[in-house]
């Protein structure tokens, strides 16, 4: 278990420890150490590790003398003896009294030649806590595996983010949060299903999604209406706000932005879209709008007017609501419009501000979680003023909506709206630039901007108050063995499926009887 003793160290730049392993390749960036000092046991992460450079390591390289000058793996002095070994770099996350077992930040350190080894099941079941609404992710690294929880009711307290670049497992670690949502019953959750990934099934790799696993407990919605199983989404265009338009038809020129909202100040009885189409400079003046600045808008307004969603009729909006205070959580399916992102950022802005409107005037008792992907594309400097996710993410915790950025691009969004995330949880960045904005306000950014930068694709940092200390978290593989057994748990016969278990044998009895 030892892997060596502490050289120097200091409370802020952490610990120093000599190696002696037979080889370093043993350890890795974000494994749990445990240093026990005499007081405290140190629970550590290992931040860095390194070998020093020495002359003459330069000298015989590519020597034919080296190999008889290194001594070789198994000697006492571990892999390369007194001259030649490596360093690691530990950082204490938390101490560990020896006598009361009690747990403090950590504002000391151990004496010289204090012993290093890797942590053990029994530290890290010491430090880590299992509650009413906690539930696993996946496994500590560096330890025999230990399921790590996070405590699902803190983390839908507060906005909260998965950042990550394309690859690292985003969508795996969305699904494993959303479903323990839903476990443990902590709220509702609402997603923007862009690719097909979260319904009954993904369309990309046939793995099963949130209404697999909580049939009576999901609700799914589509905006194509080639989607027969799903509940017709519509947007009645009187809802429709000049932001909508703005943020949806992005890269409009100042000029079209003035003659939105030109139009929309005397559409009278008219919906904003229908007002646009019918609007005529001879009406609205030549002071107010220009000519080529209205027909440049009507142009980039036609995708939207051929929309199948965008109509007069029963608006999906009040009964996803009143779906939400029954406890169930909404999938919006975007169908064969997936791959267009205008309609995304239109659908997405109108709900957003329907929903601000909702629970900041009226209230709401059942909490929700509004999982927004591409989050940049909204939380950008430049749009965020146009929309109500920067709101969102300030102001409605206290109104029980909740939101939650899925980005693989952290350094667009907002500062101020990054500022209010209470928890985090970060995958494999490589832009030094995303790292160091993923990162912004952390404890220790510089041991964390080393381990994001460092990580595999499917591991997370997860960084906040929802979990004891900021843990690296090997995602569990998603896969209906680990879900059941860690997640949503074994399957529970509803009353439902009880009645038509009942039905059916009385069938087979009636059958068997004539």
């Amino acid at each position: 278990m030892k892997i060596g003793e502490v050289v120097a160290g200091s409370v802020l730049g952490g610990l120093e420890v000599k190696l002696q392993l037979d080889n370093p390749e043993e350890l890795r960036i974000g494994y749990p150490v445990i240093v026990e000092g005499k007081t405290y046991d140190f629970y550590c992460l290992v931040e860095d590790i390194v070998n020093q450079q020495l002359d003459i390591a330069e000298r015989l390289a590519g020597s034919d003398y080296k190999d008889a000058l290194v001594p070789g793996a198994g000697t006492h002095e571990g892999y390369g003896g007194p001259i030649f070994y490596s360093k690691t770099l530990l950082r204490p996350i938390q101490l560990i009294e020896k006598e009361s077992g009690e747990l403090s930040q950590p504002q000391t350190i151990p004496p010289y030649f204090s012993e290093a080894r890797h942590a053990a099941r029994a530290d890290v079941e010491h430090i880590y806590e299992i509650t009413e609404t906690s539930v696993p992710l996946g496994t500590i690294r560096g330890i025999e595996p230990y399921y790590v929880h996070i405590d699902f009711t803190r983390l839908t307290e507060k906005p909260f983010a998965i950042f990550g670049r394309t690859g690292a497992g985003k969508s795996i670690l969305n699904k494993l949060i959303c479903l323990s949502v839903l476990t443990k019953d902590v709220g509702s959750v609402l997603i923007f299903d862009m690719v097909g990934e979260y319904g009954v099934y993904s369309r990309a790799d046939n793995t099963k999604g949130l209404k697999y696993y909580f049939p009576e407990r999901v609700e799914i919605f589509s905006i194509d209406p080639k989607n027969q199983e799903a509940r017709p989404f519509i947007i009645d265009p009187r809802e429709i706000q000049p932001e909508d338009l703005i943020v949806a038809l992005q890269d409009l020129r100042p000029a079209m932005v003035d003659t939105i909202y030109a139009i929309h100040q005397r559409r009278g009885e008219k919906d904003l879209v229908t007002a646009i189409q019918d609007a005529t400079v001879e009406q609205l003046g030549e002071a107010l709008v220009h000519e080529m600045s209205l027909n440049a808008l009507k142009r980039r307004m036609a995708r939207l007017t051929r929309l199948p969603f965008l109509r007069e009729g029963k608006d999906a909006f009040p009964q996803m609501m009143s779906l939400v205070r029954q406890g169930k959580s909404i999938v919006l399916d975007f169908g064969e419009f997936g791959g267009d992102r205008s309609v995304y950022l239109f659908i997405a802005n109108v709900l957003a501000h329907r929903l601000y409107d909702l629970y900041t005037e009226k209230g709401e008792d059942r909490r929700l979680v509004v999982f927004l992907e591409e989050a940049h594309k909204f939380l950008d400097p430049e749009v965020a003023p146009y929309t109500r996710f920067s709101q969102l993410a300030r102001e409605t915790r206290k109104f029980n909506l909740i939101l939650a950025l899925v980005d693989q691009r952290p350094t667009r969004v907002d500062q101020e709206v990054r500022s209010q995330l209470a928890n985090r949880f970060v995958l494999s960045l490589k832009e030094q630039a995303d790292v160091q904005s993923a990162l912004a306000g952390v404890q220790d950014v510089g041991m964390w901007e080393k381990i994001v930068g460092t990580i595999p694709p499917r591991v997370v940092a997860v960084i906040g108050d929802a979990i004891r200390v900021p843990t690296v978290i090997d995602i569990m593989t998603y896969d209906d063995a680990n879900v059941h057994e860690h997640v949503v748990g074994r399957a529970k016969v509803t009353e439902a499926e009880l009645e038509r278990l009942a039905r059916k044998a009385d069938d087979i009895f009636r059958t068997g009887a004539g």
